[in-house]
């Protein structure tokens, strides 16, 4: 698991210094609302591996790794479909307004191919007991967390095509080795 150096979302909170879930612990239903894709649920992706994202616009650590997961999707485009992990990025405490403004600024016309999930009122954020944006959190085809991450990921790091590659071998939880962050791993305190 990794643990980056980050400002955390209360600043008067300290960091957490062991994982928000135990590797194989039962994680906390989603089911959201998305921009483009409709409703979105983990329980509707049971047997997909699935790479959870929080995020939010106003994080600068946040907006650089948009890119980066836009990048990964089309490296897992190539995968079989039934295999495929599925991006679920979620913003935090914002309205969709403003959300799709930073995407029409960041991609211009483009769509991004993994759906944004609105979490307006902050409560999958706090379900998922997220102190640090970025964090993203990489779950089995059984939902169970494999790989967590308190702070900015490089994707396009060997490292996390790595642990990636772990996740689609259906390892058992604990075994991928932790993400790689951004060489700018500031992490983001809410504003």
């Amino acid at each position: 698991m990794l643990a980056v150096a980050s400002l955390s979302l209360d600043a008067a909170a300290p960091l957490r210094a062991e994982p928000a879930f135990a590797p194989g612990a039962a994680l906390p239903p989603l089911a959201l609302s998305s921009l483009d894709h409709g409703p979105q649920s983990l329980a509707a992706l049971q047997g997909r591996p699935v790479v959870l994202h929080f995020f939010a616009t106003w994080c600068e650590p946040c907006r650089e790794e948009m890119a980066g997961l836009d990048r990964l999707a089309g490296r897992l485009a190539e995968r079989p479909d039934a295999r495929r992990p599925v991006i679920l990025a979620v913003d935090v405490g914002e309205p969709a307004i403003r959300i799709r403004r930073f995407l029409a600024r960041a991609f211009g016309d483009e769509t991004l191919p993994f759906p944004v999930l609105v979490d307006d009122d902050r409560a999958a954020m706090k379900a998922w007991k997220v102190a640090v944006l970025p964090t993203s959190y990489l779950l089995g085809a059984d939902h169970t967390l494999r790989n967590e991450a308190a702070g900015p990921v490089d994707w396009d790091d060997a490292r996390t095509h790595a642990a990636l590659d772990a996740l689609f071998a259906d390892a058992p939880p604990g075994a991928a080795a932790p993400l790689p962050a951004l060489s700018d791993n500031s992490g983001s305190n809410q504003q």
